[in-house]
């Protein structure tokens, strides 16, 4: 038998201190790298899934414009008769535009579009009472932003972007009183387009809309969101645009009518077919050159600026002086009151829509910036209005 080799103490095989030492530093360094790439891989994972998140919530937004804007009532054409009972549209262009934003990620915000629509997948449901609701085929919408309250970029203002609906039921409901109109907390306990007469709210049809003063009178609870004068213009409150009466917000309802949060651009465009280099879509608050059809034709008579209205002829013919001349619905009382040898014509009316020709089409721009991963995402719907 071979005797086993034996080394003295000093020299056993084995690991020293130092050597030890090293390895567990590079197990350290090792395992530290392992962690930062699982973290990172987990950031990667998180911004991921609140991309494709926000993707997805941007789609439906857009998937929910296209439905509500393929229903619009009302033939794109002023003026509109009250008695064609086809309700209206009108689309209100802030003064913000994304070529002309402040520093910053924010663009166009203050663009405001409503409208009357009718339902194209299923009737329109709101809230009717405590406790029931009610359905109607047709609804008065309003699509805006409103300025967030949770800020989570220090130094960027972002936005909620609204859709307000208020149903058209007219003659299908009641009137209501004013004072019932709410419930604890200030909450909307009605989702009806309704006009004020005296202390009774009137649910609205599609001609009673027709008028700028009966739109959005109501909105949420008492608020009235337009001014008591001709031409009724919708009453904003600075860069946060609509009132807070719009909203369900500060009540129990609250984000039932928020469709996207951390939103930097709800920027409306019309289509000008004589817009130079090319046929494209343009801010209503543009240049009024000759070489623009829409922007050109822009009356002041209407007392609205930045603004496109399909209008309501009952303003030539309502018993009252809306341009304060002493004079009374001068364009429609067989005189030849400017003295051209022609009565009634035109020229005579005492307002006007803002934009007195057809709207084709529109664009909207709908940008959002996601705070995880700190990238801006954008989405384009664009609708071209066929006459009905």
């Amino acid at each position: 038998m071979t005797a086993r080799k034996r080394f003295p103490a000093a020299f056993r095989p084995g690991f020293s201190l130092t050597e030890l030492l090293v390895a567990s530093a590079v197990a350290l360094f090792v395992m530290l790298g392992v962690a930062t790439m699982i973290g990172a891989f987990g950031r990667a994972a998180s911004q991921s899934q609140a991309l494709v998140a926000l993707a997805g919530r941007m789609r439906g937004t857009a998937w929910q414009l296209r439905q509500d804007l393929s229903g619009v009532t009302v033939d794109l054409v002023p003026w509109v008769r009250p008695e064609s009972n086809s309700g209206y549209f009108e689309l209100l262009e802030g003064p913000q535009a994304d070529t002309t934003a402040p520093a910053g990620l924010v663009g166009d915000t203050d663009d405001i579009l409503l409208f009357t629509t009718r339902a194209v997948a299923g009737p329109f449901v709101g809230r009717f009472g405590s406790n029931s609701t009610i359905e109607s085929d047709c609804a008065e919408l309003a699509w805006f932003c409103r300025q967030a309250a949770d800020q989570p970029l220090p130094g960027t203002t972002l936005f909620n972007l609204y859709r307000r609906q208020l149903l058209v039921v007219g003659g299908a409901a009641t009137p209501v009183a004013v004072t019932d109109l709410v419930g604890s907390n200030s909450t909307p306990l009605y989702d009806l387009s309704l006009r004020r007469e005296g202390a009774s709210a009137v649910p609205n049809t599609l001609a009673d809309l027709t008028k700028r003063e009966n739109r959005l009178f109501l909105a949420s609870g008492t608020g009235q969101l337009r001014s008591g004068t001709f031409p009724y213009a919708v009453v904003t409150d600075g860069t946060a645009r609509l009132p807070s009466a719009a909203t369900f917000d500060n009540t129990d309802r609250v984000w039932e009518d928020v469709l996207l949060t951390n939103v930097i651009s709800f920027d409306v465009r019309v289509f000008d077919p004589q817009s130079l280099p090319n046929a494209d879509y343009v801010q209503l608050s543009g240049s009024t050159g000759a070489t623009s059809t829409l922007l050109s034709a822009a009356d002041t008579r209407s007392g609205l600026s930045r603004t496109y209205d399909t209008w309501s002829l009952h303003y030539e013919f309502n018993g009252i002086d809306d341009d304060n001349d002493g004079v009374i619905d001068e364009g429609t009382d067989g005189l030849d009151n400017n003295n051209n040898g022609v009565p009634d014509d035109p020229a005579e009316y005492e307002t006007s829509p803002p934009y007195p020709v057809p709207l084709r089409g529109i664009e909207v721009r709908i940008r959002c910036f996601e705070p995880s991963s700190r990238e801006v995402r954008q989405m384009t719907v664009r609708h071209s209005f066929v006459p009905k």
